[in-house]
């Protein structure tokens, strides 16, 4: 492969890039189409072309006026040729098992060959989205539940992996002082505005109720209960604090199921298809589960 940084080179990882997207069997664009969209001259677009067959990369089929198929594809070939080395996430605080096993599983899944794996950790999906938006990192973890909220408000993301059913966490519940209080007017209750899950699961619990929202940091929720400053909050049950703390816990009664928001979702940028592809290729939904399994259960010790 040709030097990163020179003409070649950068029309060499314009063209990977451009490839990720298109299926298999599919036709690649032409020349002409490529020369436009990877603002590369005819001749470096057809001289990545050939690099990257030859690297391995890419197997193309020509069918005369029919065009060019791309036959194969090896996404860590295409890693290579774009000088990706590294693969950089962030995920929720690690204060469960749970999330201990996940970023134990994506660290071990995305570590491998010449990429390395790095994750961060940040409090609250808008603080992971917006890392993720501005390149400070590769992809990002929230629930499904908290995608579905983004792309609803037109957030240039897209799913790259759907690691399951209870891979986020196991349920939220509603915490109380009082657990015999089933009226809640005037009712302080704790919203954490950064975390689309307890923000969204807040508003539909208390829609119909007269309560005051009190603007707080979901870490927080259990110490507030104990110390009176709130009345109620909405929190993840797996949450040790939560179990050792003398505060009350109770089914969110009359909500929908909670299975979205119990999904964690590995999400890219849209206009990162080769991230997307990489992570898929380098992990499964079945291997993370595997791995996160192992961790909750002490099987295997947490390493991320």
């Amino acid at each position: 492969m040709p030097e990163l940084f020179n003409k070649e080179g950068l029309a060499t990882c314009s063209v990977a890039r451009e490839l990720c997207s298109i299926p298999l069997g599919e036709r690649i664009p032409t020349v002409s189409e490529l020369e436009r969209s990877c603002g590369a001259s005819r001749g470096n677009i057809q001289k990545a072309l050939v690099n990257l067959k030859e690297g391995g990369a890419v197997a193309l089929e020509a069918h005369g006026q029919n065009g060019t198929l791309l036959t194969g594809i090896d996404y860590l070939a295409l890693a290579a040729a774009c000088g990706v080395d590294h693969i950089t996430g962030a995920m929720p605080l690690p204060y469960t098992l749970r999330y201990e096993g996940l970023a134990t599983a994506l660290f071990t899944l995305l570590n491998t060959g010449d990429i390395r794996a790095y994750i961060t950790f940040q409090r609250g999906s808008e603080a992971r989205v917006q890392t993720l938006l501005d390149g400070s990192t590769d992809y990002c973890v929230m629930s499904r539940l908290a995608l579905d909220d983004y792309l609803g408000r037109g957030y240039p993301l897209v799913e790259a992996l759907d690691c399951g059913p209870l891979s986020y966490v196991g349920r939220h519940v509603l915490l109380t002082r009082d657990p015999k209080r089933s009226d809640w007017s005037g009712a302080r209750v704790g919203v954490d505005r950064s975390s689309v899950d307890q923000s969204t699961l807040t508003a539909r619990y208390f829609a119909d109720k007269d309560v005051e929202l009190v603007d707080v940091q979901y870490t927080h929720i259990v110490d507030m209960l104990k110390t009176g400053a709130l009345d109620a909050g909405i929190w993840n049950e797996d949450d040790l604090h939560v179990r050792a703390a003398s505060v009350a816990t109770s089914r969110l009664e009359g909500m929908a199921a909670q299975d979205g928001n119990t999904h964690a979702i590995v999400v890219v940028r849209k206009d990162d298809a080769l991230m997307g592809r990489l992570i898929r290729r380098l992990a499964t939904c079945e291997q993370v589960r595997s791995i996160q399994r192992k961790v909750m259960e002490n099987e295997l010790p947490a390493r991320y």
